[in-house]
């Protein structure tokens, strides 16, 4: 006759055993069959289109706090009882991004690298340009990125690398590169510095990012040769002393 501690014994270890089915169970069950009863527990982030299962899968459409962010595709395991670690990449035709989840909780995100691209009709938008025709695109190559909910990012490191830029119309020339260096001073104090390697344009300034706040300072200034470029960038930011374009922003995120 069993004592009363092998009868514990034998329960923690069936105990064991079903849970580790169901752990199975879930990691290759179609995400769509159950994604409805779960939805509420993964908000803000929300699928459609899904395909394959919870840890290895796809989705037609992502979106993050009601934002549509594109296709996805993503790689998870579970990094401890409240977190989850792998890949996941968002990607429409002007954007392609993989970011290299370290651990993720719904309070903190710790990644170990942000790769990809961006097209630069994702930043134009910004810089307020309304005259002539660019292209290029961004390089991401971060290598730490870390963002909590209570203060935002604490954490940057890496860069961000404007590549192929060009303007075609009026004319064609070739504007070299423009390059964002992120450093972070202190946790939740970071420095994005620009630089610019062009013939025809020097880009400079800093990109400030502190709790829930930014700050952008840019110098633009056409190089002797190219004041051509004055009245393609006339709409962007404030008259420079001296020649060239300064634009200041601010704001919450």
């Amino acid at each position: 006759m069993l004592s009363a501690s092998d009868r514990f014994g034998k329960l923690i270890k069936f105990i064991f055993i079903l849970l580790i089915f169901a752990v199975i169970a879930v990691a290759v069950t179609p995400l769509n069959l159950y994604y409805d009863h779960i939805q509420k527990y993964v908000k803000p982030i929300g699928l459609s289109g899904i395909s394959g299962s919870v840890v290895k899968g796809s989705a037609d459409s992502l979106s993050y706090l009601s934002g549509p962010l594109g296709q996805a595709e993503w790689f998870l395991y579970p990094k401890s009882l409240k977190s989850v670690a792998g890949k996941v990449r968002v990607y429409k035709p002007n954007y392609d991004l993989t970011f290299d989840l370290r651990k993720v909780t719904p309070e903190t995100q710790s990644f170990n690298q942000v790769n990809g691209f961006l097209d630069w009709k994702l930043i134009k938008p910004f810089l307020q340009m309304r005259y002539g025709q660019f292209e290029g695109y961004a390089q991401v190559d971060l290598g730490q990125v870390e963002y909590n909910k209570a203060n935002g990012f604490d954490r940057i490191e890496g860069s961000i690398t404007l590549k192929d830029f060009k303007l075609l119309t009026p004319s064609i020339k070739d504007l070299g590169t423009v390059t964002l260096d992120f450093d972070t001073k202190k946790v939740g104090m970071i420095a994005g510095n620009f630089s610019s390697q062009s013939n025809a344009l020097s880009v400079s300034g800093v990109l400030v990012i502190q709790p829930h706040r930014w700050q952008l300072n840019l110098d633009i200034v056409p190089k002797a040769g190219h004041f051509e470029l004055d009245a393609v960038l006339n709409s962007v930011g404030d008259a420079r002393r001296g020649g060239g374009r300064k634009l200041n922003l601010a704001g919450f995120y």
